[in-house]
């Protein structure tokens, strides 16, 4: 928690990384592309692709360990992220809505599909691609079109809107911003969530990560220590 601010997912504080000096500057691609020509004056930049999934996201712990000699912990932290995406329910046609200012569909190729099927969240058949889409209309039609049993939207924000979402014509069920968009440490805690939220009928998830998560020494890391 004391290391230097250098900006934000999609912004980079350029002096203040000249002055860290780094030997290597890690970049999530295609999220981040605009900044890997600035950055490359600075010192070479490995861009590593978003998952496709689970065996990617593996993947990617496992390079980062070998960067950072720490190879065993990282068999260990790969270990552990995968024990706790445990199969615990049964729900079939799941589609995935995250409203990030447009609406982004996830496809089957996506880690969080592969996510939930781990679980027994049975994600639709029939989305080959990434959809991005910029009005409610398109994301209804893609509704309609796919049929799914359930809708999980993730909202803009840790609230619970029910107004975002009363354009849906599907039983659905809200995540706060940043639980299914991001494929760290907090997303097999925040789908076990999900599940509960899910058995027991409600429609928001409470207590997700992007609420609660703390310091990093908090024990709400302990399943990784």
């Amino acid at each position: 928690m004391k290391t230097a601010k250098i900006g934000s997912f999609i912004s980079a504080d350029i002096e203040t990384i000249k002055k860290l000096n780094p030997d290597l500057v890690i970049l999530s691609y295609p999220v981040q592309r605009q900044m890997v020509e600035p950055l490359s004056s600075i010192a070479p930049v490995l861009a590593v692709p978003m998952p496709v999934n689970l065996n990617a996201v593996m993947s990617s712990f496992e390079m980062v360990g070998k960067l950072l000699d720490l190879d065993d912990e990282a068999q260990r932290a790969m270990g552990v992220y995968m024990d706790l995406l445990r199969y615990s329910i049964d729900v079939e046609n799941v589609m995935v809505v995250l409203s990030l200012g447009d609406y982004v569909i996830p496809c089957e190729a996506s880690y969080i599909a592969s996510a939930l099927n781990r679980v027994g969240i049975k994600y639709v058949n029939g989305l080959k691609c990434v959809e991005l889409i910029t009005n409610r209309d398109g994301v209804l039609s893609m509704i309609n079109r796919v049929n799914p049993q359930l809708v999980i939207y993730e909202g803009k924000t840790k609230d619970y809107r029910p107004q975002e979402t009363n354009w849906i014509n599907k039983p659905t069920i809200h995540t706060p911003n940043d639980v299914l968009a991001h494929f760290g440490p907090s997303l097999p805690l925040d789908i076990q969530l999900l599940i509960n939220a899910i058995k027991n009928g409600e429609k928001f998830v409470k207590n997700a990560s992007s609420i609660t998560r703390p310091s990093l020494s908090d024990p709400w890391y302990k399943p990784y220590l």
